[in-house]
């Protein structure tokens, strides 16, 4: 039985990895089409297509078909763990208090220089440290959202690009993006799609207390793009 998403993402990424690679060859070669496979279920009226998909729903509905058409016949051998793995010990004042202006040129350094959607390398400082990660799924606390997208993503070789500019107010913070994403696993597969994310804040602290993402496309059409190395 496979674990469900939030029990594995960021700690068990070789199970995950595995299957989203497998789920994402069937999906391309399945003789209709990867659309109508990736549905969900819509009030007993037939299948309706996903249209807003966050990375942990995604995910979770890769393995659930992965898992439902394969059983893995061998592993992938263990990745040594990373030195994100660790509880930050040296963990910066906070910011609280910092200005529109000064939380806006943080978030673009961190969307455009950090690439930090892909290697979850976040001006912590402007974060409250009990901010959630959230998704359809489940709610992540920061630091488990920090390593999980470390080994889940091959930071250097995959580009995130911010399209227009970040929004920044009182109580949230909003920016598009365009990225293609290499998953370290065999064959480095890399998807592509745009989407956003909506940062809120503590109106008080002006630090962030949640993070949550959404993408434009569904789960077809992402996997659709997936180009193999």
């Amino acid at each position: 039985k496979i674990s469900p998403l939030p029990r594995t993402y960021g700690r068990q990424m070789t199970p995950l990895a595995s299957l989203l690679a497998l789920a994402t060859i069937v999906a391309l070669t399945a003789e209709n089409g990867v659309v109508t496979a990736f549905s969900v279920n819509n009030g007993g009226k037939g299948k309706a297509p996903i249209t807003s998909q966050s990375r942990s729903e995604f995910f979770t509905d890769v393995l659930a078909k992965g898992s439902a058409a394969f059983a893995l016949g061998s592993t992938i051998a263990q990745r040594p763990a990373l030195a994100a793995d660790a509880a930050s010990s040296d963990i910066k004042p906070k910011l609280t208090g910092i200005s529109n202006e000064d939380l806006k040129r943080i978030i673009t350094k961190d969307v455009v220089d950090n690439q930090f959607l892909v290697s979850a390398d976040i001006t912590r400082e402007v974060y409250d440290e009990s901010a959630n990660f959230i998704d359809e799924i489940d709610t992540y606390p920061m630091q488990k959202w920090i390593v999980g997208t470390k080994r889940l993503f091959v930071a250097e070789k995959s580009r995130v690009s911010l399209v227009g500019d970040v929004d920044v107010k009182k109580d949230k913070i909003e920016f598009r993006f365009d990225e293609d994403l290499m998953f370290r696993i065999p064959l480095r597969p890399v998807v592509s799609l745009t989407g956003r994310v909506v940062l809120d804040r503590d109106p008080e602290t002006g630090l962030i207390t949640k993070y949550q993402e959404f993408w434009d496309q569904s789960v077809g059409d992402v996997l659709k793009t997936a180009k193999f190395n």
